[in-house]
């Protein structure tokens, strides 16, 4: 998995590419947990170039999201593939993560 970030609009924007399995989810951790110990609690995860997310990469997103919330920030999620999209609609994460179809509309409520 390859993990991008900057600043923008006031928030950590990562863009991610590739799968968020096993050895992708522990990169993406250690990223947000990074972000999260740095005090940074605006996020925002361009999800455009993952296929495909697996357990441990959905706990490590519902713990950020809880975290984050809890410091007054969110973690916004842009562009979920539809695979990903049903993935969060199954397990009812769809009811808990806000979702867009861009980094500047994840970044316009804020």
């Amino acid at each position: 998995m390859q993990i991008t970030k900057r600043e923008q609009g006031g928030a950590l924007v990562f863009e991610l590419e590739g799968r968020v399995d096993s050895e992708g989810a522990g990169e993406l951790d250690s990223a947000l947990q990074d972000a999260l110990a740095a005090g940074q609690y605006r996020l925002v995860l361009d999800m455009a170039g993952v296929s495909y997310i697996n357990s441990a990469g959905l706990r490590t997103l519902a713990d950020v999201l809880t975290r984050s919330r809890a410091n007054s920030g969110d973690l916004r999620l842009v562009a979920l593939s539809p695979r990903v999209q049903r993935i969060f609609a199954i397990i009812g994460f769809d009811r808990f993560f806000d979702s867009y179809s861009s980094v500047e509309a994840a970044l316009a409520g804020w």
